[in-house]
C-alpha cells in the first residue's frame, strides 16, 4: 500500500509539472477555448514560426539552409529570442566597424578626405597623375605620382606621396617623440588621432627641411596638406631606390655606404642638431651612389630629454648592421656615439654607459635652466611659436621689454649657443646695461 501511494504521488507531481511546461494546457489556456484546440502558444507551431522568422535576419547572420520542408525544424522562444539580440548586437558593431574604416587610413586604403586632396593637387595642375603604393610602414602609405607645375615652387618630375594613417594602433607611442620637444610642446595635448597625424606630419617636413639646409642628403620638401606631405622621389621610373637592408654589394661598397652613414650622422647632429631616433638599414636609401636619410618624423634635438638615448640605439643599429654585413674595422656602438656626439663617456657595461648618459642630459638640462635667465638662445626661423609674445608692461622702461620679448620668444635648443657666439657676447654686454637700468627702475618703483 505504501508504494502504491508513492506511485500515485509520483504520477501527480509529473502531471503537474507536464501542465506548467505545456503552453496550451492549464493556466495559459485562453477562456472559452476548448480542451484539445491548439492555440498560438504551442511549442510546436511556435517552433516552426521561429525557424521561419530566421530568414528575416541581416544577411550576414548565418543560418543555414533552414527553408528545407524536408527537415521539421523547432526553435523554441527563449532561443529564438537570444539569436534576435545577438544578431541585432552583431549588426551594430559591423555598421561601427565600417564607417571607422571609412573615416581612417590604413594599409593601403585612402578615406575620403584623403582622396579630395589628392584631387585637388591633380587638378590644380601640381601632380598630373597619382600611381600606385610604392611602401607601406607602421606609420604611412607611400605612393608614386607624376610631378606637375606650380608658379611658386619647382615641382620634381617624380614624386613621393606620403599619406600618414589616422589610425593609432600600430605607432602607439608617436607622443614620445612630440610632447618633449620644445618646437611642439605648447601645441601638445589631448587631441583626436587626425589632429595628432597632421602636427607629425608638419614635424616630418620641418626636420627635412633643416637636413637639407644642413647639407644631409635626402627628400625635398614639395608640399604640406593636412596629413597627406608631397616629396621628391628618391628613384627612377617609378622604381624606388633600395633601401641598404636590400643590397648586396661586396664589402668595399658596404665599407663606402658605412662611411656616408657616419658622415651623414655627424653632419646632422653638428650641423643640423638633430637625432634620427629610428635610424636603421630600413631608413637608408642607396641611390646614385649616394646615402639618402629617409622618415624622419620622430627626429629630435639634442636637448630632448631622451634624445641622446635614441642616438645609442641608432649607433646600436648602424654598427650591428654593418657588421654583419662584412665590413671590417667598424666602430662598435659606444664608440661611434663618442664620434657623432663628441662627449668622450666611457663606461664597462650598457647600464653604466645609459645612467652616463641620463647623467649628462639631467646637467644639461640643470644648466639650461640656470643660464636661461642671462644668455639668449638662437631662435631657429623654422619653428615660429603661434602663440603672440608678450606685451611689456608701461612701468619697464624700454630695454628691458625688448630683452623680455627677445627671451619669450626664443625656444631653448641644444647646442644653438654655438652657431651665435658674436652676437651673444654682444647681447651679454646689453645685458648688464638692461640688468643696470631694471634695477633702478625696481628701486624707484620699492
Amino acid at each position: 500500500e505504501e508504494e502504491e501511494e508513492e506511485e500515485e504521488a509520483e504520477k501527480e507531481i509529473t502531471e503537474e509539472r507536464r501542465k506548467k511546461v505545456s503552453p496550451s494546457r492549464g493556466k495559459r489556456r485562453s477562456k472559452g477555448v476548448p480542451q484539445g484546440v491548439p492555440t498560438k502558444h504551442d511549442p510546436i507551431i511556435c517552433g516552426h514560426k521561429n525557424v521561419r522568422n530566421l530568414e528575416k535576419f541581416p544577411p550576414s547572420f548565418l543560418c543555414g539552409d533552414i527553408g528545407d520542408d524536408r527537415h521539421d525544424y523547432r526553435l523554441p522562444n527563449s532561443v529564438y529570442n537570444s539569436l534576435r539580440v545577438h544578431s541585432h548586437k552583431e549588426e551594430k558593431h559591423a555598421q561601427r566597424l565600417h564607417e571607422k574604416k571609412e573615416h581612417s587610413t590604413q594599409e593601403q586604403a585612402l578615406d575620403e578626405k584623403t582622396r579630395l586632396l589628392l584631387f585637388k593637387m591633380v587638378d590644380g595642375g601640381l601632380l598630373t597623375e597619382v600611381n600606385g603604393c610604392v611602401s607601406t610602414g607602421k606609420e604611412a602609405c607611400i605612393y608614386h605620382a607624376g610631378g606637375g607645375s606650380s608658379e611658386e615652387f619647382e615641382v620634381p618630375s617624380e614624386c613621393a606621396i606620403k599619406v600618414y594613417k589616422t589610425t593609432l594602433n600600430e605607432f602607439k607611442n608617436r607622443d614620445r617623440y612630440i610632447k618633449d620637444d620644445y618646437r611642439f610642446k605648447d601645441r601638445f595635448g589631448k587631441q583626436n588621432p587626425r589632429k595628432l597625424v597632421k602636427l607629425w606630419a608638419e614635424k616630418e617636413m620641418h626636420n627635412l627641411k633643416r637636413l637639407r639646409s644642413g647639407g644631409v642628403a635626402c627628400p625635398d620638401v614639395v608640399l604640406l596638406r593636412k596629413h597627406v606631405l608631397v616629396m621628391s622621389f628618391i628613384g627612377q621610373d617609378q622604381r624606388p631606390a633600395p633601401k641598404v637592408k636590400e643590397l648586396r654589394l661586396p664589402p668595399e661598397q658596404m665599407r663606402e655606404i658605412y662611411q656616408q652613414c657616419i658622415q651623414g650622422m655627424k653632419r646632422m647632429y653638428s650641423d643640423c642638431k638633430l637625432i634620427h631616433a629610428d635610424l636603421s638599414e630600413y631608413n637608408i636609401l642607396w641611390h646614385n651612389s649616394r646615402v639618402y636619410f629617409i622618415d624622419v618624423g620622430q627626429s629630435v634635438e639634442p636637448s630632448h630629454p631622451n634624445g641622446l638615448e635614441f642616438l645609442l640605439r641608432d649607433c646600436k643599429n648602424i654598427s650591428g648592421f654593418f657588421s654583419r654585413s662584412g665590413v671590417r674595422d667598424c666602430m662598435d656602438p659606444y664608440e661611434l656615439f663618442n664620434s657623432v656626439s663628441g662627449l668622450g663617456l666611457s663606461a664597462g657595461s650598457d647600464k653604466e654607459f645609459i645612467v652616463q648618459i641620463q647623467t649628462h642630459t639631467k646637467r644639461i638640462q640643470l644648466s639650461e635652466l640656470v643660464h636661461s635667465k642671462t644668455q639668449p638662445y638662437a631662435f631657429d626661423y623654422f619653428f615660429e611659436q603661434t602663440t603672440a609674445t608678450p606685451k611689456a608692461t608701461p612701468t619697464s622702461t624700454s630695454t628691458s621689454g625688448q630683452q623680455q620679448q627677445h627671451h619669450s620668444t626664443t625656444p631653448r635648443g641644444h647646442g644653438h649657443q654655438s652657431e651665435h657666439r658674436s652676437s651673444g657676447a654682444q647681447c651679454d654686454s646689453d645685458s648688464s646695461a638692461c640688468s643696470s637700468s631694471s634695477s633702478s627702475d625696481e628701486d624707484e618703483e620699492k
